[in-house]
């Protein structure tokens, strides 16, 4: 008997294929580079795997990604007796408010997208054990994600997870959270006690490996119910900074088609906006899935816009420019925020609460817009 993890093939990069088996006397490592066999080892050490025999069939996996197909492979061959990845020793996550106008979604099993989209300049990377993760890979995809999170370094870009439902939405996060993973994405959420599971479930880890920050939570609505309870569901734990929806599952539910005008998910999508806004979260709108059509993804992110999101979802590196672009102001628009500004100051000085500026009265509503503006571009 043996067992695989791990991809090989004349299109495949970034990977490699292990074959493991459990007999022998000692451990054998065929068909690795000296780097390879290195973190192989420790990993082997880790488990405490003496014995065995390791086949590879490499096509440019780096040293991090070789061992966590290793270990892939060898829990599948006996029967995931060992504990996780050990946890990081710091962890960080990122202002509640920071700007996240751009997430790229990179699949969980492919390393050659997580480079790609690590490299991409991203707001956000999304590492997605859900719905680009085949069934009988989810295993595989949490640990080589964990190995992401404790191996590569991302920037200033900030590492984002989207975790399964369910039973394995408790082994995604007995892997993830005790590395650097800086938000967590819940799909399909329907009601806030889902939420409120969720994060109970997050502390728990947080205890176990000692992890003292905890990462922000971001509810993703893809449902009928779960737009009807957007409030509720933005109020539910006060461990988040933005609230999104998925409209591929949502329209699919309503029972229609998604069209160019997109007027059909209108008031799904206003009420998002409402509920993050009045929860004091950043509404972030959904991906826009035809890759090819610059000028759809130009209408699209113009609308989400217009709604009041401050993002989008991304599902190529090509999309980040463009949406990024999208959602700063203008030229004109930061001059007149300036201006707006430093007029509101001028009132507040003088102990007034509002101030002409050309023909228009200023008040504080109206700064409060202003300087929106202004922390879009960091001012």
């Amino acid at each position: 008997m043996s067992s695989k993890a791990g991809y090989s093939g004349p299109k495949v990069k970034s990977d490699i294929l292990i074959e493991f088996s459990g007999n022998g006397d000692t451990l054998s490592l065929n068909g690795f580079s000296p780097e390879q066999e290195k973190a192989i080892m420790h990993t082997a050490e880790r488990l405490e795997i003496s014995k065995g025999t390791a086949t590879g069939e490499d096509c440019g996996a780096v040293p991090w990604v070789a061992a966590a197909r290793f270990e892939a492979a060898v829990r599948k061959e006996l029967d995931d007796m060992f504990l996780p990845l050990p946890p990081a020793t710091e962890w960080t996550v990122q202002p509640k408010d920071r700007p996240r106008r751009s997430r790229l979604y990179a699949p969980g099993n492919k390393p050659r997208f997580i480079e790609k989209a690590a490299a991409a300049g991203a707001d956000g990377i999304i590492l997605d054990l859900e719905d680009s993760v085949a069934p009988d890979r989810k295993d595989e995809a949490r640990i080589l994600v964990a190995y992401a999170l404790a191996n590569t370094d991302f920037g200033d870009t900030e590492v984002m997870v989207r975790i399964n439902q369910g039973e394995r939405a408790t082994d995604d996060l007995s892997w993830i959270v005790p590395q650097p993973v800086q938000h967590i994405l819940l799909p399909k959420v329907e009601k806030a006690e889902e939420v409120a599971v969720l994060r109970d479930m997050v502390e728990t880890v947080m205890d176990l490996c000692g992890r003292d920050s905890f990462p922000w939570l971001m509810p993703i609505i893809e449902s009928p119910r779960g737009i009807l309870n957007a409030l509720s569901i933005a109020d539910s734990v006060p461990e988040m900074a933005a609230l999104t929806l998925g409209l591929q599952d949502l329209t699919a539910e309503i029972g229609i088609m998604p069209t160019p005008e997109a007027t059909e998910s209108f008031t799904a999508r206003s009420l998002v906006v409402l509920a993050a806004r009045a929860a004091d979260l950043q509404p972030i709108d959904t991906v826009y899935a035809d890759v090819k059509n610059e000028a759809g993804l130009q209408k699209s992110i113009s609308e989400a816009k217009t709604l009041g999101f401050v993002g989008k979802g991304c599902i190529h590196p090509s999309q980040v420019k463009p949406v990024e672009e999208g959602f700063m102001p203008s030229e004109a628009q930061i001059e007149k925020a300036r201006k707006i500004v430093a007029a509101m100051k001028e009132a507040e000085a003088k102990g007034l609460g509002a101030i002409a500026l050309g023909s228009k009265m200023i008040d504080p509503p109206v700064a409060r817009q202003a300087m929106a503006v202004l922390k879009l571009i960091g001012e």
